[in-house]
């Protein structure tokens, strides 16, 4: 009886002895997970229409009807000339439209009975036709005295004064349409052809850093500039609440998915005198496999080598490790005895 006790204990001594000796350690599935690249670039912003606004004829200015910043409709008046001689030409050539129309209603009724020859009869009219285009082209003059906004837009500074003369070649002012902003940036060469039209992109400008928004991509260069290595990218970014100006300057910042790699956590990344490597248990025992790092992600790691998803890494213990020594799962209400291991650079394992 003694000595078949006496062999239960042995037995589960021996028991709890390899238990003991098994290196206790932290298992954690192997992920999958893309390269990304981040790309960051400077843009300026443009207004989505923007002019410089000039006379259409030279005369005298005599009135301003806007200040800088204001907002206008397409089609109100921006400012003035004098006007005088060019409205006595309306009224004078509509004196003359309206008499050869007379004319040519006097004439036409004797068409029949050849009181006036055909050949009278398209003189008249074409004086008809004649006084009507020289009507139109001096309206159209008089008109040419007021200029126009041209859209709905804001209106910029202007540097002339009521009184002054001006010509076709004097600019008025600036308008800008900045309901949408169209931001241009450069990228280097090599990520030509992985940017497209209708792919986003993240601005904030650098007067509101806080304030970032979502861009559209509009146009993409077709090549590459010589000089620089770079080519031109053009994103649009809504304004209807009128935060931005053309003419500011952005952060532009877009991630471009790149090769899918096993992801594991940070902490199961060791590092040696051949490079970073991981421990992987299969069968209950470990083994060291070397590994090629492609990406830190938060507390998680891409990397490259003989990894599947089926396989788990020591993500806690890693220490203990020695090439196939046996290992004992920790269960999760251990882990106050066994604190995490922040991923160091430990000598070559034996």
């Amino acid at each position: 009886m003694r000595f078949a006790l006496l062999i239960t204990v042995l037995a589960v001594t021996g028991l709890a002895r390899a238990q003991s000796d098994a290196a206790p350690v932290r298992l954690s599935g192997v992920e999958t997970g893309e390269a990304v690249t981040r790309l960051e670039a400077v843009g300026e912003s443009r207004a989505q229409r923007s002019v410089t606004l000039y006379p259409e004829s030279t005369g005298i200015v005599t009135a301003i009807e806007f200040d800088a910043g204001d907002s206008v409709n397409a089609g109100e008046t921006l400012i003035t000339l004098d006007a005088e001689a060019e409205r006595n030409e309306v009224a004078r050539t509509r004196a003359e439209l309206r008499d050869a129309r007379r004319r040519l209603a006097r004439y036409e009724p004797g068409i029949d009975d050849g009181t006036f020859s055909p050949t009278t009869i398209d003189d008249a009219r074409r004086a008809v036709e004649l006084a009507r285009l020289a009507l139109e082209r001096a309206r159209i003059e008089r008109d040419d005295r007021r200029r126009l906004a041209p859209f709905d837009g804001h209106t910029g500074m202007t540097d002339i004064e009521v009184g002054q003369r001006v010509d076709p070649d004097t600019a008025i002012t600036t308008m800008d349409d900045r309901t949408a902003l169209t931001v241009r940036f450069r990228l280097a060469g090599q990520y030509l052809g992985q940017l497209a039209p209708g792919d986003n992109v993240t601005l904030s400008a650098w007067a509101h850093p806080q304030a970032a928004v979502t861009g559209t991509i509009q146009r993409v260069d077709s090549r590459i500039d010589t000089a620089s290595g770079t080519f031109r990218v053009e994103a649009r970014i809504g304004n209807q609440r009128d935060r931005f100006r053309p003419g500011m300057r952005f952060r532009v910042s877009t991630e471009l998915a790149g090769p899918t790699y096993p992801r594991i956590p940070a902490t199961s990344l060791q590092w040696g005198d051949n490079g970073p490597y991981i421990w992987v248990v299969r069968d209950g025992r470990a083994e060291r496999l070397g590994v090629s790092l492609i990406a830190r992600q938060s507390d998680h790691v891409l990397v490259e080598g003989e990894l599947d998803t089926d396989d788990s890494v020591v993500s806690e213990g890693a220490q203990r490790m020695r090439p196939g020594i046996e290992v004992r799962v920790i269960d999760p209400a251990e882990l106050d005895d066994y604190p995490a291991l922040e991923a160091t650079r430990d000598a070559p394992a034996q």
